[in-house]
């Protein structure tokens, strides 16, 4: 058979931008004619290799080619008008780019205008835009749960947690959000809905035993989620804030906890928006989980704070008696301010034998911080019971020392106990012991300052420690100060750091000669405060013990 070769020149199309376009437009193609007879052209060929959806259309918009895939897909057909919309009305339109979606298709497509015909290339795009969506759409979740982590994490106090977790599910992910906590008998709630015209909180509670068994809040409780039940309506309905409507589609999920669920969370939307889908399903248990460990640790740090609260009332100083013919001051700070307590304390009650005499103690337990502080609390529980039986300050110490070494944790100590009585002169007889302690001051009423002659062992060393006991008398308008070693050790905020020192201290103390006890208490230890500024690496305490006047004396 002879084949006879004739060309065809096709119209002038100008270059596009498709492989597919490059391999037929504006080329000579081609046509083979068996026995004078056209098969067809071979660029048709080339067409229906393209991935791409193409075809022309003349001015009266008659199909007049089309590849494979555009008669396929598309459902054009050649010598035809397109007239099924979509895509029929992008084609009366001025030539030009545009999307539209055919079938669950998203299609992408431009015109190009070839002389008497329009060219149209339309691509499928929907496993790309899928893709991009599915991109947006993890970025989205990434951020909103970052965005959750950052808020949950500064929530110190679980109603504030729950609070948070309640307006960060509305309206990323419900219509309306109900956090429910854990409680032995009433079930803490907090609720955020959002509707066109308001956006609402409340709270309020639940006594547990009305939580019917096996419902979901109950297994929500246990640990169990659900999901879209047909009973959710029911179950959390009452939860639900007023006039809400018809539940959509809901969830109940656990609030992770430490040990046990720290409570509920409960998501429904409206009848009109879509139900929850697998990805949302895993992106709610995932916020569950940050919202959960976020109420918990803020409960546990409520309990530890509320345990640290008991504990710095059970050991802040106490407040001073009154005690006639005699005036008390005293002064502290805690080298961490923060905690309003450390290792230094003070004590004064009366003796229980109904001598009339009253019994002191001024101590500094080794360390700082809540530690130091319980030990010093143990220390002044255990003095107050001794004190009960016994009032001598030697013996005292003896028996402290004793319980000290024979208890479960041992802690050395230095302290000064004395007892002191006002006499029938106006005097002030005192007995004073000490345990290693920096010895008192003595401020006469002409301001002249000695160091009172007093030493002795640290408690919690030896078991027969050597004690120092000594016995003065306070006359009108003498002054008895006490003071721990955070005083005069305090080191000063210049650049060599000097101790503040006893010459320091007597001179503060003589600068106040007359001034009542609790004045010179107050000015020691804010002199000292202001000399270390934030440098101060210990407790310090003063207690003042001042022998008062006579009326007819006055002030000398």
């Amino acid at each position: 058979m002879r084949e006879e070769i004739k060309t065809m020149r096709l119209p002038h199309i100008p270059v596009p931008e498709s492989r597919a376009e490059q391999v037929f437009v504006g080329a000579e193609v081609a046509e083979p004619v068996v026995d004078g007879e056209g098969d067809g052209p071979p660029w048709a060929d080339l067409l229906d290799g393209s991935d791409e959806m193409i075809f022309m259309v003349d001015r009266a918009g008659i199909v007049r080619v089309a590849n494979a895939a555009a008669v396929q897909i598309l459902g054009v057909a050649v010598g035809q008008t397109m007239t099924a919309p979509p895509l029929a009305t992008v084609l009366q339109g001025p030539p030009g780019s545009f999307d539209l979606d055919l079938d669950e298709r998203r299609l992408r497509g431009r015109a190009v205008p070839t002389g008497e015909w329009t060219s149209w290339y339309v691509r499928d795009v929907t496993d790309q835009v899928m893709r991009v969506d599915a991109l947006l759409a993890e970025r989205w979740r990434s951020a909103f749960l970052s965005e959750a982590s950052r808020r949950l994490g500064s929530c110190l106090n679980p109603v504030r947690a729950a609070r948070t977790t309640a307006v960060l599910a509305v309206p990323a992910l419900a219509d309306c959000a109900v956090v429910v906590l854990d409680g032995e008998r009433e079930l803490p709630w907090f609720r955020v809905d959002v509707s066109p015209e308001d956006r609402t909180e409340s709270t309020g509670a639940l006594s547990r035993w009305t939580v019917r068994p096996d419902s979901a809040l109950d297994q929500a409780m246990s640990g169990l989620s659900v999901l879209d039940d047909p009973r959710l309506g029911d179950d959390i309905g009452a939860l639900l804030a007023p006039g809400f409507g018809a539940v959509g589609s809901a969830m109940v999920v656990p609030l992770p906890g430490h040990t046990s669920p720290a409570g509920a969370l409960i998501l429904a939307r409206h009848a009109g928006r879509a139900p929850f889908e697998t990805v949302e399903t895993h992106l709610v248990r995932q916020f569950a989980a940050r919202a959960g460990a976020a109420i918990s640790a803020a409960t546990l740090y409520a309990a530890q704070a509320d345990a640290a609260e008991a504990v710095q009332r059970s050991v802040e100083p106490p407040e001073l008696p009154a005690v006639p013919g005699v005036t008390l001051g005293a002064a502290y700070r805690p080298a961490w301010e923060r905690l309003r307590v450390g290792g230094d304390f003070y004590d004064v009650r009366p003796a229980t034998d109904g001598s009339g005499r009253w019994l002191f103690v001024l101590g500094d337990v080794c360390g700082k911080g809540i530690e130091a502080a319980v030990q010093s609390g143990n220390t002044r529980q255990s003095l107050r019971a001794l004190w009960l039986t016994e009032s001598s300050p030697l013996r005292l110490l003896g028996l402290l020392n004793q319980a000290t070494l024979t208890g479960d944790e041992p802690a050395m100590a230095t302290l000064v106990i004395g007892t002191f009585a006002t006499g029938a002169a106006a005097e002030v007889e005192v007995t004073l012991a000490t345990g290693g302690h920096a010895p008192p001051l003595l401020m006469a009423a002409d301001g002249q300052v000695t160091e009172v002659d007093l030493a002795g062992t640290a408690i919690g060393l030896i078991l027969d420690a050597p004690f120092g006991e000594t016995h003065l008398t306070l006359l009108p308008g003498e002054t008895l100060v006490l003071f721990t070693d955070g005083i005069t050790e305090a080191r000063g905020r210049s650049a060599d750091h000097p101790l503040f020192g006893p010459d320091r201290l007597a001179a503060e103390i003589r600068a106040y000669r007359g001034a009542p006890a609790a004045v010179i208490a107050e000015r020691v230890a804010q002199q000292v405060t202001d000399w270390a500024g934030d440098r101060l690496q210990d407790d310090i305490a003063v207690l003042v013990i001042q022998a008062l006047l006579p009326p007819e004396g006055g002030a000398r």
